[in-house]
């Protein structure tokens, strides 16, 4: 049986540590998503339309597969994040190909960060490798351990950003794989993000490659 890209990941990130309640959906960037989208995206550029779309679609289905009743198709608050349903919290991610969404019920989850990233060439993890883990030695072949930094420093900052509305750096966490084995990776905090996040703060983070991409899911 063909196993599609969706199916690959999902397959991949069916044992990830999730938290109570939650769900994960995946879906292919493009098509149509079987609703309206806002009039701010339709006047957007049709890649930016079919990657909201495919967004806010994941995030349907993992509402659904969480036990939200209705049709839930998150908005745009009006900070530009994803306004999801009261007493829901999520996060959105996307490559070209691939768009992922993790929800939970707030109660048992205080922030959420979900990263899908393409795994990059050789040639482009040398290049932004100083930037991504300055505070690392880079491995051969660095393709992939670039990429699982990258993905790891960016779901921490989709999981912080809602709380703290804080931009940071690359270098404001270090990454670390000697703790957990391969699939688990801890990120420190070089400098405080936020009153509540202080540095020398700590976060365990799953993450699963497949289909040529690196998932990352963290939670607190």
């Amino acid at each position: 049986m063909h196993q599609t890209q969706t199916d690959l990941m999902a397959f991949a990130a069916r044992d990830a540590p999730l938290p109570p309640g939650a769900a994960l959906a995946f879906t292919r960037v493009g098509g149509d998503p079987g609703f309206d989208l806002p009039e701010a995206i339709r006047r957007c550029a049709p890649r930016r339309q079919a990657t909201f779309a495919s967004g806010r679609k994941a995030a349907r289905d993992a509402l659904r597969k969480a036990g939200h009743r209705g049709d839930p198709i998150p908005g745009i608050a009006e900070d530009g994040l994803p306004d999801w349903p009261a007493g829901w919290l999520g996060s959105i991610s996307h490559s070209d190909e691939i768009a992922a969404a993790l929800v939970a019920p707030i109660g048992g989850v205080r922030l959420l960060g979900l990263d899908v990233e393409r795994i990059v060439t050789a040639e482009v993890a040398l290049q932004i490798a100083p930037d991504v883990m300055p505070e690392r030695p880079l491995g051969q072949p660095p393709e992939l351990e670039v990429t699982r930094a990258f993905s790891a420093k960016e779901a921490l900052y989709k999981a912080l950003y809602p709380l703290t509305r804080q931009f940071r750096e690359f270098s404001a966490a270090h990454v670390d794989w000697s703790g957990g084995g391969p699939d688990r990776v801890t990120l420190s905090l070089t400098e405080d993000w936020g009153a509540d996040w202080p540095t020398g703060t700590t976060f365990d983070a799953a993450q699963r490659v497949a289909a040529g991409h690196v998932i990352t899911i963290l939670w607190r």
